[in-house]
C-alpha cells in the first residue's frame, strides 16, 4: 500500500535499454534516484520525473524541469 502525502507523488521514468517507472510518495528520493541514474551514466534525455497532484476527482500531471532538478541535485552534495 502507498500513502500519498499533501495529496502528490512522483512517477520516474527512464526509458531506454530497460525500461522503468517508480513511484515515490516524497520529491526527495526520486530525486536523489535520478542522481544515481545520471552516477551510472544514464543519458538525461532518457529520464523524466512527474509530479503528480490530486485535485478533488483530477489528477493534474506536472514535469518537473531539469533546471529544477539540477539546482536540487547540486544543493544535496
Amino acid at each position: 500500500m502507498l500513502e500519498i502525502k499533501q495529496n502528490k507523488f512522483y512517477i520516474l521514468i527512464k526509458k531506454g535499454k530497460e525500461n522503468k517507472s517508480l513511484i515515490f510518495t516524497e520529491e526527495k528520493p526520486a530525486i536523489t534516484k535520478v542522481k544515481e541514474y545520471l552516477k551510472e551514466g544514464e543519458n538525461a534525455k532518457n529520464i523524466q520525473l512527474l509530479e503528480v497532484e490530486i485535485k478533488e476527482e483530477k489528477f493534474e500531471i506536472t514535469t518537473i524541469p531539469w533546471s529544477y532538478i539540477a539546482m536540487q541535485i547540486v544543493k544535496s552534495d
